[in-house]
């Protein structure tokens, strides 16, 4: 089949709400999912975004269902089950997967493979699961292999779904490394002071089949990249060298100028290093007209489901004619270039740049038209 890579029947679970409609809702009205915790060895709370118990039905073990929850809304939103289609993968980006498993001392089940295997089957997606794991990027990276394997004709149909849990395990490396904010986190303000960590899933159907989705596709796939810098085992490029290189290479894959993004939603952490290596990154790229946002200020850093959860929020608010503010920023100057939304405001525009960043300095970015 010919014709563009669309994107389709979203799903998600948030700290804000059991859906893409319900996640979207709660950052218009400005609200913060992210809530003050007790942590051992932190003598301040830690803010943590953690999904509402109630709303992970089913069996199986917490991440599964966390997973589940927002697949089974995907799979809701196709006028045909991927069960009854030929042709069909699916990818899932996890930084962790099960990984209570392994503070259980059960480390043979928090292997990613597995747990991706004994999801699939749980869950009935078809065939063997491909396992994107790469840091920070993998929700962002996801989308683009999925593409990639409906462009080359490896699959006609491919479910994308990243996950991961904020658990004991995830927090304890972050505190480790004295990269927790002292408040929930702050993405392009003056004053950030580090990360907030969430947890999600989100889901979405990549295909060149438009009738295949109940409600119609939410975006075409334009083009995308990846890069690495290998500046640091944790800590970005002072140049934004490697952001830089996967933009560009997104762009030229996309025949897409600068000038033709209208929006950014960018990795945006609120540590002091990553959105500075971003700022300057975006500056280089000539990014300065369209105005940039990050999510993580709503919800925390959902690890392997941000890239994705965050491609599917900012298309869903650019078919409403609207960017979000970038929760948390009130005030950028030492970010001089670039037009950080401090307030929602209403566009017309249509094409999002979404970027991501990791440990080990990798890099993605990825183009939609909402």
């Amino acid at each position: 089949m010919n014709g563009p890579v669309l994107l389709g029947a979203p799903g998600c679970v948030t700290p804000l709400g059991a859906s893409l409609e319900e996640t979207f809702t709660a950052m218009q009205a400005g609200r913060c999912g992210l809530r003050p915790e007790a942590f051992p060895g932190s003598e301040a709370p830690v803010h943590v975004g953690r999904c509402d118990e109630a709303v992970l039905t089913g069996s199986g073990r917490r991440a599964q269902r966390l997973l589940g929850a927002a697949v089974r809304r995907t799979m809701g939103g196709l006028a045909r089950s991927l069960r009854t289609l030929p042709r069909t993968a699916w990818v899932l980006a996890t930084t962790k997967g099960d990984v209570r498993a392994l503070e259980e001392g059960r480390p043979d089940d928090a292997l990613l493979p597995l747990f991706a295997r004994r999801a699939g089957v749980a869950l009935g997606l078809p065939g063997n699961p491909v396992v994107v794991s790469n840091a920070c990027i993998s929700g962002t990276l996801a989308v683009q292999v999925a593409a990639d394997m409906v462009r080359s004709g490896e699959a006609d149909h491919v479910l994308v779904a990243g996950m991961d849990e904020a658990t004991d395990f995830v927090l304890s490396g972050f505190h480790c490394l004295h990269a927790i904010a002292s408040g929930p986190c702050r993405p392009f303000d003056d004053a950030r002071d580090g990360i907030s960590l969430g947890e999600a899933a989100a889901s979405v159907v990549v295909t060149r089949d438009a009738s295949l989705f109940r409600h119609g596709p939410i975006a075409t796939y334009l083009g995308g990249a990846m890069g690495n810098d290998a500046n640091h085992i944790s800590g970005p490029s002072r140049t934004g060298e490697g952001l830089v290189r996967a933009v560009e290479s997104a762009l030229r894959e996309a025949a897409l100028a600068p000038q033709a993004v209208t929006h950014v939603n960018a990795h945006g952490t609120g540590s002091v290093y990553n959105d500075g290596m971003e700022h300057i990154a975006f500056t280089r790229l000539g990014l300065g007209h369209a105005p940039v946002n990050s999510y993580k200020g709503y919800f925390g850093h959902t690890l392997g489901a941000a890239g994705l959860l965050e491609s599917l929020v900012a298309v869903h608010a650019l078919r409403q004619g609207l960017m979000l503010r970038s929760l948390g920023a009130t005030g950028s100057a030492t970010l001089p270039g670039i037009d950080v939304l401090h307030e929602h405001r209403p566009t017309a525009g249509r094409i999002l740049l979404k970027t991501s960043s990791g440990f080990g300095g990798c890099n993605a970015a990825i183009l939609l038209h909402a």
